[in-house]
């Protein structure tokens, strides 16, 4: 019995290492952006108003280690996945949370960038800038 027991536990670490090891070695981490609550200060070359946003500014994390971003559109929290390298975000399927919300379009918009094929970044002076062919789509501060 004890045996089967031990067998049981040496294969759950074994394989909790291998799915680590695994999820590490595929992702690109950049400690600039990584995990940082990052807030939308200019959306497709218009500086955001906090008062057009009672429920918060827009708000993006990058979780490069899990594969995964997050945040809030203004309205509703989303999550979804994201490949990453050293200058490129790929976004992949995104969920979120459906309230009724004021900024429709913005909020399209938002979600149309997040499902674009590319993102590029780039990180200076405490700027994080998003763009979509070449063309800025996001800038964004760290969230005080």
């Amino acid at each position: 019995m004890r045996l089967k027991l031990s067998l049981i536990i040496c294969l759950a670490i074994i394989t909790s290492a291998c799915n680590t090891i695994k999820k590490n070695n595929s992702s690109y981490v950049d400690v600039h952006i990584n995990n940082i609550a990052w807030a939308v200060i200019s959306f497709k070359g218009k500086t955001l108003n906090t008062g057009d946003f009672p429920n918060g500014i827009p708000t993006l994390i990058f979780n490069m280690q899990d594969s995964k971003i997050s945040g809030n559109d203004g309205c509703n929290n989303f999550i979804g996945l994201a490949t990453y390298t050293s200058t490129i975000i790929k976004p992949g399927p995104t969920a979120s949370t459906k309230s009724a919300c004021a900024n429709v379009a913005f909020i399209n918009d938002f979600y149309e960038v997040l499902a674009s094929d590319k993102i590029t970044y780039r990180f200076n002076n405490e700027i994080l800038r998003l763009y979509v062919n070449d063309a800025e789509v996001m800038a964004l501060k760290e969230k005080q």
